[in-house]
C-alpha cells in the first residue's frame, strides 16, 4: 500500500504554511481584507500538491471558476507563488519528496515484507515470524529478505505519479461540482477519491507485485537471480497477461486501504498538538519530524487491519506457479480457510503491522526533512 504526505494549512498572507512551503492561495474578495482567513486544511501531499496547481494562475478552471462569481468586490485570483513555474516548481518538489520517502521506507522494511509473503503463501513450514526468520536465514542466507526488491522501488515514482494523477483530478472535480476552487474535501469525497485512486494505481502495482510476491515466495537457491529475469520467466511461461494475475485483489485492498489512510492521517493531524517550539500561521505548535514518523506509522497499522485478508488472498493467487489453483479470489478464499482455517486469512499480519511503522513512518519523516531543506528553492 502507499503512504502519503502531511496536511498543510495556512493564511493568505502566508507563504509558508505549517512548515512545508506550501506557497499557494485562493482568491479573496477585498472586503475579506480585514478578516482573519484561513486556508482550508487539506488532508495529504496529494492535496497540498494539486492545490499548488489548482491555485496557480495558469490553471485555467481556477481562472474560470473565479470569474464566474466574482461581483466588482472581488479580486482576481492570485498566482500561488511570484512564479508562474510554481505550481509545476510545487508538485515536483513534492514529488521527488514522496517517492525518496518512498523508497526509503520500501528499503526499511522489506526483509518484513518478505517475511510476511512466505507466511502467507506456505502451510506448516513455519510456526510464526520469529521461526520464519531464522529458517531464512539459515537455509537461504541474508539476502534472500531483499529478493525481488527492485520490483517495487523501479514501480513507485510511477505508481506515485499515477495516485496523483487520479486523486488530484478527482478533488478538482468535487471542487468544480461545488463552484469553489478552494473548496475543502469531504471525507466522503477523500473516500471516493481514495478508492479511485488505488484502483488507478492497481494497474501499476500488480505487475511490480506480482514479480515481487514469486520472487519472494520462492524456497531454496535455486530462484530467479534479478527482477528482470523473473519478469521475463513468467511472460514466456505463462503470458504476459499473467503479470496482471491479482489485479481484483489489488485494486480491492488498496482502495479502501488508501482511503482509510487518508482519513486516519487527517484525524491525527487536526486532533494531536504539535511538539514543535515553533508555531504555524493559526499560533499553534508545528509537528515534529518524529510526529509525523509516528502518524505515518499509525494510519499503516490502522488502514492495514480490514484489508489484510485480501492481501494473504492477492499473495497466494499470485505465488501459484501454474496459475490454476484458484479460479477466483472466493475460491481461493474458500479454500484457504477450509484447509487451514479462517485464522490463515490474519497469517502474516504481524510483520505487515510492524513494517508498516517504519514504511510509512519514513515516508512522512523523509518527506518532511526534504520540505524543509527545498522550501527556500521556490
Amino acid at each position: 500500500m502507499f503512504a502519503f504526505s502531511p496536511t498543510n494549512s495556512g493564511s493568505r498572507d502566508a507563504k509558508t504554511m505549517s512548515g512545508f512551503s506550501t506557497c499557494y492561495q485562493a482568491p479573496i474578495a477585498s472586503s475579506m481584507l480585514d478578516v482573519k482567513y484561513s486556508a482550508p486544511v487539506r488532508s495529504s501531499l496529494l492535496m497540498d500538491t494539486t492545490a499548488a496547481w489548482r491555485h496557480s494562475e495558469r490553471n485555467t478552471f481556477a481562472t474560470s471558476v473565479a470569474t464566474a462569481h466574482r461581483s466588482s468586490s472581488i479580486t482576481p485570483p492570485m498566482a500561488a507563488c511570484s512564479s508562474k513555474e510554481g505550481g509545476i516548481k510545487q508538485f515536483l518538489l513534492h514529488f521527488a519528496g514522496g517517492t525518496m520517502g518512498g523508497m526509503g521506507g520500501i528499503l526499511m522494511s522489506y526483509p518484513l515484507d518478505t517475511i510476511k509473503v512466505r507466511m502467507q503463501t506456505t502451510q506448516g513450514i513455519y510456526t510464526g515470524m520469529v521461526d520464519c526468520i531464522q529458517k531464512v536465514i539459515a537455509q537461504e542466507g541474508m539476502r534472500t529478505f531483499y529478493r525481488g526488491i527492485n520490483a517495487p522501488l523501479a514501480a513507485y515514482g510511477i505508481i506515485k505519479a499515477t495516485t496523483f494523477g487520479v486523486y488530484g483530478n478527482c478533488l478538482d472535480y468535487f471542487a468544480k461540482r461545488a463552484g469553489n476552487p478552494n473548496h475543502t474535501p469531504t471525507f466522503f469525497e477523500i473516500v471516493i477519491a481514495g478508492h479511485l485512486a488505488g484502483f488507478a494505481a492497481a494497474f501499476v502495482m500488480t505487475p511490480a507485485d506480482r514479480i515481487k510476491v514469486t520472487m519472494q515466495a520462492a524456497r531454496g537457491h535455486g530462484v530467479n537471480p534479478s527482477t528482470w529475469s523473473c519478469a521475463k520467466d513468467i511472460v514466456a511461461t505463462q503470458g504476459a497477461s499473467s503479470l496482471f494475475r491479482g489485479f481484483s485483489a489489488t485494486a480491492l485492498r488498496d482502495g479502501p486501504g488508501m482511503a482509510l489512510y487518508y482519513i486516519i492521517y487527517d484525524l491525527e493531524k487536526k486532533h494531536i498538538p504539535g511538539w514543535s517550539s515553533e508555531n504555524d500561521v493559526k499560533g499553534n505548535p508545528k509537528h515534529t519530524a518524529i510526529q509525523m514518523m509516528m502518524f505515518g506509522g499509525m494510519s499503516g497499522v490502522v488502514s492495514w487491519l480490514p484489508v489484510y485478508p485480501i492481501d494473504v488472498i492477492k499473495s497466494r493467487i499470485q505465488s501459484d506457479a501454474t496459475g490454476k489453483k484458484y479460479t477466483s479470489m472466493l475460491d481461493c478464499a474458500l479454500k484457504s480457510t477450509l484447509a487451514e482455517g479462517p485464522f490463515v486469512l490474519y497469517r502474516g499480519c504481524l510483520p505487515v503491522l510492524l513494517a508498516a511503522v517504519p514504511l510509512h513512518g519514513t515516508v512522512f519523516m523523509v518527506y518532511e526533512l526534504w520540505m524543509q531543506h527545498t522550501k527556500d528553492w521556490l
